[in-house]
């Protein structure tokens, strides 16, 4: 994919392409028949130069030597040489015929008696120039002894010619312009993606769940106003999602007393209720136990995005942590981790993490829970590994979303309250890492917690 400097670059270079081509077409069209001339004009200087040099060079050659002096001038110029008389014969040359228009130009009237005209290499002679579909150019000259002559010159083009047309001034005005269009562009494009890839980042961030970020909105323009947008996005999302959490965490705390006083009338009511009867109780100890885990973790999950303070991330020990977490869920487990491994991270927050992950993977599994942490290039990375139902690949990333249950699994026993992985990836994220999910070859599901090597 193209980027924006580079479309603009190239933007840039065919604008100028339009506009010499549209300078090119108005040149020819003003010129008209003349354009020819025009193009010959910056030659006309090197064509009496060549002239003069060739008059010297015969000067001393013998009329046998002439044929032989213009085929190498033809050979270095890339132009066919051919000299003629004042009455329009071949003084040397190839023996090819000439268009009848420029036999006409090469044949000059006759002085009259009594005029004395200077010699044409004092006046500067001017070249005159015949097309014929091919171009022909003459220049008139001095021949040793004072014999007047016409020096043709014969080419299929000009244009292309570097005899006739040379490209390089022209070839340098392009480089210049180019330079100059590049100088007005360059500060404005390196500004616009600049703002515009700072302005990504931001909204990416915002993406992941980050607020705290602010783009430079300094610029007057459109793009500055965008940036006070993102920022007053970011802030406004910060200031819903903070209420939101204080809201869960208030409603939590709130709710633990009454329900803390249920349970002890349960107990009570327990006792006295008939033997027939009891099954109702059972099932209203169920549904207290439930809102009461649930409002446990709506506590944990409000207190672990409400930190105030930064963590202070120290070593901690994964395989002592890890069996600690393995017991206290009662799980079956099978551990693959070095005792000297160690992470960057909280002790109380990784011990929770991996504590429901643990758990996690028991409510939906069963069986055994694999557990493994290895060192990856400077990083840990610990895998809670079952072979559950597993994950539908389109609900792997939401499954960290607070209250994300899979339809599959609502029901109390085993829909749990949502919040479990919610809350693994807050700690995680709290400790400087960063959790995933994958599907399990073979059935199951693979979440994978990437932390600072410590070792």
């Amino acid at each position: 994919m193209m980027t924006l400097r580079a479309k603009f670059f190239w933007l840039a270079l065919l604008n100028l392409a339009i506009l010499g081509a549209m300078l090119a077409l108005f040149v020819r069209h003003q010129l008209g028949q003349e354009f020819q001339s025009f193009l010959m004009a910056t030659a006309r200087e090197k064509i009496v130069g060549v002239s003069r040099q060739l008059s010297l060079d015969l000067t001393g050659a013998g009329r046998e030597k002439r044929d032989e002096i213009l085929a190498q001038y033809t050979r270095t110029y890339g132009v066919r040489f051919r000299l003629y008389d004042a009455a329009g014969s071949r003084l040397a040359g190839p023996a090819l015929a000439v268009p009848p228009e420029v036999a006409e130009r090469l044949r000059r009237p006759p002085i009259p008696e009594g005029i004395t005209l200077p010699p044409p290499t004092l006046l500067g002679p001017m070249p005159f120039l015949v097309d014929t579909g091919r171009y022909w150019v003459g220049v008139r000259t001095l021949l040793p002894g004072n014999e007047r002559a016409t020096l043709l010159l014969e080419s299929p083009t000009l244009l292309t010619n570097p005899f006739f047309f040379e490209w390089e001034p022209w070839l340098g005005i392009l480089a210049t312009a180019i330079v100059v269009t590049l100088l007005c562009w360059l500060p404005l494009v390196t500004g616009l993606t600049r703002d515009i890839r700072k302005m990504t980042t931001a909204t990416a961030t915002v993406a992941d769940g980050h607020f705290d970020i602010q783009v430079d909105a300094r610029r007057g323009d459109e793009l500055g106003s965008l940036g006070r947008s993102i920022n007053q996005m970011a802030s406004r999302l910060r200031e819903y999602l903070q209420g939101q959490k204080r809201f869960l965490g208030d409603v939590a705390h709130e709710i633990r007393s009454p329900l803390g006083r249920m349970q002890m009338a349960l107990g009570i009511l327990e006792r006295d209720v008939p033997q027939e009867k009891q099954s109702y109780v059972r099932d209203l100890q169920e549904d207290v136990e439930f809102l009461s885990g649930l409002t446990t973790e709506l506590l944990t999950f409000a207190r672990s995005e409400m930190r105030q303070q930064p963590i202070q991330l120290k070593p901690v020990a994964l395989l002592p942590l890890v069996e600690r977490a393995v017991q206290v869920e009662d799980a079956t487990a099978q551990l693959e981790i070095e005792p000297e491994l160690s992470a960057l991270g909280d002790e109380n927050l990784l011990f929770r993490a991996i504590a429901n992950l643990v758990r996690n993977a028991m409510r939906y599994a069963g069986g055994t829970v694999e557990v493994t942490a290895r060192p990856e290039g400077g990083q840990v990375v610990i895998t809670v590994a079952d072979r559950g139902p597993g994950v539908p690949a389109e609900a792997l990333e939401a499954i960290f979303q607070p209250f994300s249950r899979l339809d599959a699994a609502r029901d109390r026993k085993k829909g749990g309250t949502g919040l479990g992985l919610a809350i693994v990836r807050s700690c995680v994220e709290a400790c400087g890492g960063s959790v995933h999910a994958e599907q399990r070859p073979g059935g199951g599901l693979v979440v994978r917690v990437t932390l600072t090597c410590t070792q």
